[in-house]
């Protein structure tokens, strides 16, 4: 699915369990790294406007690297913090099995003959032109810090296990919206959709865990020779949005009190020289 209709999804669901009306939201601050859309310029603009956000809100996208979520965050409470906002709307999205195959030198057309440009964007983005791929400096530390490929796999093999026991044990139950092909209205626009890939009729947990024992992790042949990772104990590519709000004191104090419930955690901001 479009990055931007998981955004959607993943707003409207928060607005909706936290019993928020979206006119109240003064921000709006959205994470993605990779596009996964022709209209990616308008992740935040589209998220905070089919969520019910108001038009003349500001609508940031940031983009952090693996920092992404928290750098949401800091943005938001640093808007209350300023006396920007007292209630923020806070969204990650992101979609890596749509990241397209994209060539950037073509614009000016093509030359008979000449070398076609087109590249796997998600492949080629985990190379940083100015260092080493993050491939290689995961090998690097294992190199720098004695981690074999046993343990490595031992590691994931007890991280996949943790996983799906918290799933049995109901643990993400709470936290997770039940996803279905839907589509989104905003009165004055056109709609937007949100299609679930394959024949799969919803989407309701995380469906990268699985048993995966070291003897079956050991058999995987490694991205570099004599190197420690393979495609069981590296990241999965996936399809997932996430949504919060920040909201200054006394908001969350008077939501609180109306709502009969806590507020889930407390965002603290400190400059760093």
């Amino acid at each position: 699915a479009n990055p931007i209709d998981l955004g959607i999804k993943a707003a409207r669901s928060v607005l909706a369990r936290a019993g928020v009306d979206a006119a109240e939201v003064d921000s709006v601050v959205t994470g993605n790294m990779a596009p996964g859309g022709f209209d990616q310029f308008y992740v935040a603009r589209h998220i905070g406007l089919y969520a019910g956000v108001r038009q003349e809100l500001p609508a940031p996208n940031a983009q952090r690297i693996c920092g992404t979520g928290f750098e949401v965050f800091r943005q938001a409470g640093e808007q209350i913090v300023l006396g920007c906002a007292s209630l923020a709307l806070v969204v990650g999205t992101e979609s890596m099995t749509r990241n397209p195959i994209a060539a950037f030198d073509h614009r000016g057309g093509f030359r008979l003959g000449a070398p076609v440009g087109f590249k796997d964007f998600m492949w080629e983005a985990l190379t940083d032109p100015a260092a080493v791929s993050m491939i290689q400096t995961a090998e690097n530390l294992a190199r720098q810090y004695g981690i074999t490929r046993e343990q490595v796999d031992a590691f994931a093999a007890t991280s996949f296990a943790r996983a799906v026991a918290a799933q049995q044990a109901g643990w993400f139950d709470g936290e997770i919206v039940p996803v279905a092909s839907e589509t989104f209205e905003l009165p004055g626009y056109r709609p937007r959709q949100l299609r679930l890939s394959g024949k799969a009729e919803v989407a309701d947990r995380d469906t990268h865990p699985r048993p995966t024992p070291p003897e079956v992790l050991a058999r995987l042949r490694t991205v570099f020779k004599d190197g420690v990772q393979t495609g069981g104990n590296s990241s999965a590519l996936t399809d997932a949005a996430a949504a919060a709000l920040v909201a200054s004191g006394a908001v969350a104090r008077e939501w609180a009190q109306a709502q009969g419930r806590a507020p889930l955690a407390r965002l603290a901001l400190a400059c760093q020289p």
